[in-house]
Formats: structure tokens, sequence, C-alpha cells
């Protein structure tokens, strides 16, 4: 962006302005619904509270609070592409699950896999994930009774399944170079297996250990890391070696919006962007709270002391942040704290839940 400064007062608004553009974001999701928030298993998929969903935007300071979309049904899970340019979120808006892009103030709003692009049994398309480089995107395609990994340009074109006749599989990560996807589901009882791209035979990673979740790859590509239905963070080399657990007892997996929710989503690890630290939710004394680690698993340490639930941990793309979400009464709110401890800050106050929670690129 070029920057023009007027002379008068040019010390007092640059200094203003350089603050204003210095100081990270985050784009989040909201959710709102009548009643209580309860959710259930069903034959095929899951039957929830109806919910309408937002996406915000806000300074890390709590300033600039922003609602840039809103589509109706489900409209959530807000990312951005590594560039900045563009906000990625899924939405219910057509009457069928589909992910959208948009730019930071809301304008353009384009869907990226509307139609029968990968043919007409595919009938809903969710579960995103953007590659390191911005240019690629994964998702998941489901046709009512079971779902199939998707990779396509990051503007929805050229889509293509891959490893469809493994069976039933989501929760797929790309690698930093593009050359492999790690990916889970019930096709194999949820291990985690790997391919080759464009084309190759999917191996298993975890053959000795099911229940494997959101698998995602350390930015050099050697190493991913996962999280499974005990609760505890796991590690394995993208060659299926070294396999290790890093905690133990954590006996937390995934995030619920109520007591009746009873299919909550999977709340996994995230890796701080240089890849050497992982945090993480753990119950500590019998409250989710947010913990941190190195990725081989040292140094582990409790960062939040709050009395109610958290989760949805994010790094700050400076690794110095960890963005959060906690309930302050009926609702989950926006949270930040240091990477190295404090008191976190409480960035939103809204009459809905955040549910979702990413960092915008500096």
């Amino acid at each position: 962006m070029n920057h023009i400064l007027i002379l008068v007062s040019t010390f007092q608004c640059g200094a203003s302005d350089q603050a204003a553009t210095n100081t990270p974001a985050l784009v989040f999701s909201v959710r709102t619904w009548q009643g209580e928030f309860s959710s259930k298993d069903i034959s095929g998929g899951v039957e929830t509270t109806p919910v309408v969903g937002a996406i915000y935007t806000v300074k890390s300071d709590g300033k600039n609070l922003k609602k840039i979309a809103q589509l109706g049904k489900n409209t959530d899970f807000p990312t951005s592409s590594p560039d900045g340019k563009w906000i990625y979120f899924q939405s219910n808006a057509s009457g069928r699950s589909q992910i959208y892009r948009c730019r930071h103030d809301g304008k353009d709003v384009a869907n990226l896999t509307e139609g029968d692009r990968l043919g007409k049994r595919w009938r809903e398309a969710f579960g995103y994930s953007l590659s390191a480089d911005g240019s690629k995107m994964l998702y998941t395609v489901h046709d009512g009774s079971i779902g199939q990994v998707a990779l396509a340009n990051a503007d929805g074109s050229s889509p293509r399944l891959l490893a469809l006749k493994l069976g039933y599989i989501y929760m797929a990560a790309l690698s930093p170079k593009l050359d492999r996807v790690a990916f889970s589901g019930p096709a194999r009882g949820y291990r985690l297996l790997i391919a080759d791209l464009p084309d190759g035979q999917p191996r298993l990673l975890t053959p000795d250990q099911p229940d494997s979740y959101v698998p995602q790859f350390t930015p050099d590509g050697k190493t991913i890391v996962f999280v499974r239905r005990d609760g505890d963070i796991y590690r394995v080399d993208a060659d299926g070696r070294n396999l290790r657990r890093l905690t133990k007892g954590n006996d937390y997996v995934e995030f619920r919006l109520s007591p009746k929710d009873a299919h909550g989503s999977t709340d996994g690890p995230h890796l701080s962007p240089d890849g050497k630290r992982i945090a993480y939710i753990a119950r500590k004394k019998g409250v989710p709270s947010v913990c941190v680690m190195n990725l081989d698993g040292s140094e582990q340490r409790q960062l939040t002391y709050r009395k109610s639930a958290s989760g949805r941990v994010r790094w700050s793309p400076d690794g110095k942040e960890i963005a959060f979400v906690s309930f302050e009464a009926k609702y989950p709110q926006l949270f930040v704290v240091s990477a190295a401890g404090g008191r976190p800050r409480q960035l939103t106050s809204l009459q809905g839940a955040v549910y979702f929670v990413n960092w915008l690129p500096r």
C-alpha cells in the first residue's frame, strides 16, 4: 500500500497511523440461536439447533470490531489467505453447505464450490483448509452418507477427488511443498493416512493408533502433529517413523456450546509459525485450559486459569500471542493471551457465541 503524508502535523498523524497499522487483527465467527443449543448424531450426519452465523474482524486491542459477512445459516469457520487478500468461510446460505470467500471489507463474495463440479452426487462442501502458500485448497464433499477429500485451486477451480476408492475420509492437510496430503476418517477407523500427490496410494501413518484427528504439518513438512480421542497430543514423522505421545491425561478433544451439544467439533492443537511450539487445550482441575509446549513435548505450561472452558487456540503471526475463546456466562467470547503467560485480554462481549477464530496476516 502506498502512503501519502500531509506535512501539517506529520509526526502525530504518522505515529497514530503506524500504531493502527501495526496492531494485529483477527477474523472470527459468531453463532446465534434460539433457546438452548443442542446437537446429536443421526444417520448420515448431525442434527443441530438451527444457527445463524456471521463473520467479524477485530483488532487485537479490541478496537475496530466489524461484521463483514452474514449470509445466513451456518456462516462459519473463517480464515485468511496468506497474502491477506481474501477471507474464506463456509455457509449454508444456498441451502447446501458451500465454501465462500470475500474481501476483508465483505465485498466480492464468491461461492467457490457451487454447482456440480465434482458430480451431482456430492451435495455438500465444507471442512476446507488452505495450502501454506495460498495457491491450493483442500475440502470435504459429502453425499449425505460419506465424505471424500477434494483438492482445488484457491479460487475453487479445477477440483478433483483424492483417494476416491479408500472410503469415507476427511480432516485433510497439505504438506508445505504441496507434494503430500495427510487425512483421517472412518475408512480406516480414523487412523492417519498420507498419500503422495498427484495420485499416490494412501499409506497408514498410525496403524496402531485409531481415532487420530486433525493432522497438521510442521513448516518444514517433516513432522505431523495430531490429537487422539483420548485428548492427548501426538507427533509422527511424515514417513511414519518416530511416533511419539507428547502429553498424558489431557482428557479433552471436542469443543461444545452447551451440555446438550452431544456432537462437539474436534478442538485440535495449533503449531506456532516457526513450528517449534504447540498450543493446545488440556483439562486442568476439570476445566479445559490453554497450554503450550515445545514440539518435542518439553516445557509444558498452563497459560490460562479461568473457571470456564476455553478452546480454539490459534498462534498470532509473530508467535507472541495466542487467541482463544472462553465462556462468559452463556456464550464463549474472544480472548488473547501472551505466549509467555499473563492475564488474558477479552476482546468481545457479544450476544452470541464466538465459535472459530484465526489471525489475519500482518
